[in-house]
């Protein structure tokens, strides 16, 4: 036994080392609630910790995003406009136009973080998101937008073309 543990140690060390640290993935994804679990739905907690139930498959990523900028809403408190692309553009429409009145889950990094309402159709490609805590949370929003761009989404996040 006692000839076997260096055996052992080594092999862990090998395969530990074998394994290099992955880099933080960062994540945003825009995605549908749902009503009812199912095998294409998860549950997220919002930022109050209520559960939520949200689709698996996102409507919109990170690639989606054409530009983030840092705005206002009347009250003057932080806001984050999304530019997305033409054909994310088209995709935002009808995913609004089936989500009309519902909340959308804006997911970042894996964590749910606001839960827009849908207010009317979306036909112009850009969304205003509200309910920040801080001018340093929307601008780190913005900062990470724009940097996720051209960030390779994994296959379990893409949206494949439907919302």
């Amino acid at each position: 036994m006692k000839r076997s543990i260096p055996f052992l140690f080594t092999t862990l060390l090998a395969a530990c080392a074998g394994a290099p640290p992955s880099a933080p993935q960062h994540t945003f994804d825009v995605h549908a609630l749902a009503e009812q679990p199912t095998a294409s739905t998860r549950t997220l907690a919002d930022p109050q910790g209520k559960a939520v139930l949200v689709a698996t498959h996102p409507a919109l990523t990170q690639q989606d995003v054409q530009r983030a900028e840092l705005a206002s809403v009347a009250d003057g408190k932080p806001a984050v406009r999304v530019l997305f692309t033409p054909d994310a553009s088209q995709r935002l429409a009808r995913l609004t136009q089936e989500e009309q009145g519902k909340a959308l889950a804006v997911v970042i990094d894996g964590q749910l973080r606001l839960l827009p309402k849908v207010t009317r159709v979306v036909t112009d490609g850009q969304v205003m998101l509200k309910g920040f805590a801080s001018q340093a949370e929307a601008e780190t929003l913005v900062r990470r937008l724009n940097e996720l761009r051209d960030t390779p989404v994994q296959p379990e996040q893409q949206s494949g073309g439907q919302p």
